[in-house]
């Protein structure tokens, strides 16, 4: 919640998980039951190459369809991967090219998977500072 604020987002009172930019653009957050969002094969792959144990808790969540959320949900997801030493899951529209791949290993650690990855604080700051950075919901 405090990387939320940070954000600038205002929280809803009527609706604790429920927060809006000043433009009014919505953003949700919630805790889940450990591991509903990620198939177990595919967690224990991760957790194989990345050498800890994985799992996914933390869900942040753009209630609508607008670019503009991307940067704003990726610098959120970047903190709190940073304060909890998590990762951050990221879709691409097209899967990634091995260049990206390595510019993103480079800067922290990177797992690919299909059109995706699983990035670290590092390498999810070195995706929001990249030329090709875009958004899919």
């Amino acid at each position: 919640m405090e990387e939320l604020a940070a954000e600038g987002l205002v929280r809803d009172e009527r609706y604790p998980g429920y927060w809006f930019t000043a433009g009014g653009l919505a953003f949700q957050y919630w805790l889940q039951a450990p591991n509903h969002e990620i198939e177990p094969e595919e967690l224990q792959l991760i957790a194989q190459i990345a050498g800890t144990a994985m799992r996914c808790d933390v869900v942040l969540h753009t209630l609508v369809s607008d670019p503009a959320d991307g940067p704003a949900l990726a610098r959120i997801a970047q903190r709190v991967a940073r304060r909890t030493g998590g990762w951050v899951f990221i879709e691409f529209r097209v899967p990634p090219s091995a260049r990206l791949l390595r510019h993103l290993a480079d800067a922290g650690r990177c797992i690919g998977v299909d059109n995706a990855v699983y990035l670290d604080a590092a390498a999810t700051a070195a995706w929001l500072a990249h030329p090709d950075y875009h958004f899919v919901k």
